[in-house]
């Protein structure tokens, strides 16, 4: 019960530290950032490094692959398929990072950006996770600071 109480008050906090860093950052879109701070949250400051490192990675991949795919391929079911496909692979075989999100920023790019800048759009999705990601992180290292400092 006590580690799923320190888990909820990490993510919670988390959120709201990216809300408002994102706020006054005037980030494109906050609702990416409070994603990443939610699906990296953990109790312990070194997985949450270690994770966030990787969904920053995958968040990369996905909008690199999504602007290749966007500018210089033809726009296909088929070519969505097989670049989705790829970053799966890419992020779960070389880079050992979660592939969900990879994937999800690259189907955002190549398929359904609604008349956005594709470059604007991946720098922003970017810039989001990673906003989200460091939130976290500092959240989650100093609940581990004050948590050491309570037990001695």
């Amino acid at each position: 019960m006590l580690e799923n109480l320190k888990l909820s008050l990490i993510t919670g906090i988390s959120i709201l530290t990216a809300l408002s860093i994102g706020t006054l950052l005037h980030i494109n879109s906050l609702f990416y950032a409070c994603i990443a701070a939610v699906v990296v949250s953990q109790s312990c400051h070194k997985k949450v490094i270690q994770l966030g490192i990787k969904r920053l990675y995958g968040t990369i991949i996905g909008a690199l692959m999504g602007l290749f795919f966007y500018h210089y391929l033809p726009h296909s079911n088929y070519i969505y398929a097989l670049g989705a496909f790829l970053v799966v692979f890419i992020c779960s075989n070389f880079l050992k990072a979660p592939s969900n999100m990879a994937g999800i920023v690259f189907l955002a790019i190549s398929i359904n950006l609604g008349g956005i800048s594709s470059s604007f759009y991946a720098f922003h999705r970017i810039i989001d996770t990673g906003v989200g990601i460091i939130s976290t992180v500092f959240i989650t290292v100093i609940f581990t600071f004050l948590e050491d400092k309570f037990k001695k």
